[in-house]
């Protein structure tokens, strides 16, 4: 009863999984192509927005891509049961894409951005790297809990690309031009730097219901 209560928790976890990394990729597509329709075209606004930092542009988004669809097949329970050695592959193909592609956001923006958003660079770029790499050595050092615990405090660092992307169109944040960006790029490196520690440490931290009621009666 208990294993066939598990695995029907397993099978519920890995569908919920694949549907938010289904709605995940197919908004990072949307919210791209609608932000880079015209980046191939020279006259266009964006074009001349990234001809400065072209050098920079290509590897930061092939390895942050990379990065960004390799991590989530780490989340894949069924693949990490069926296939180990793909999941490990696979795995270090998102480290070194991570600290590839990571850092070469800070040149990029500096060449494009504010200065305010040269700095959420940085701060992004060293919370993702920072976090990839405490999962790196969680799991050579055997410590397979605190690695997957580390992956995904990790992981939120890249979609801030797609949440800050998403939100910026919002027309009240539109019209305050560069300011509005800047709230919308340090707000959501910040939540993407605590929000995951309170997912992961709720149960912990919350009050259970049967101690509450048990309190109750006594």
């Amino acid at each position: 009863m208990a294993t066939a209560a598990a695995a029907t928790r397993a099978r519920s976890g890995s569908q919920a999984k694949l549907i938010f990394f289904g709605i995940f990729f197919a908004v990072t597509a949307f919210v791209t192509y609608m932000k880079n329709a015209q980046i191939f075209d020279p006259s266009s606004v964006v074009a001349r927005h990234f001809a400065p930092a072209t050098l920079f542009l290509i590897p930061h988004a092939f390895f942050a891509a990379l990065a960004m669809i390799m991590g989530a097949f780490q989340f894949s329970n069924r693949l990490r049961s069926r296939y180990l050695r793909v999941h490990r592959v696979m795995g270090y193909i998102y480290v070194v894409s991570v600290m590839i592609g990571a850092p070469i956001a800070i040149p990029l923006a500096a060449r494009i951005d504010t200065p305010s958003l040269v700095a959420a660079s940085v701060v992004q770029a060293f919370g993702w790297m920072f976090c990839t790499g405490v999962a790196l050595y969680c799991i050579r050092s055997g410590n397979v809990q605190q690695h997957r615990r580390w992956m995904i405090r990790g992981y939120p660092f890249a979609m801030v690309f797609t949440v800050a992307r998403l939100l910026i169109p919002i027309p009240a944040i539109l019209r305050s031009g560069f300011v509005g960006i800047e709230i919308v790029v340090w707000t959501t490196i910040a939540m993407a730097a605590f929000l995951p520690s309170v997912i992961l440490d709720w149960r912990s931290v919350a009050p259970r219901s049967a101690p509450a009621k048990a309190l109750a009666r006594f």
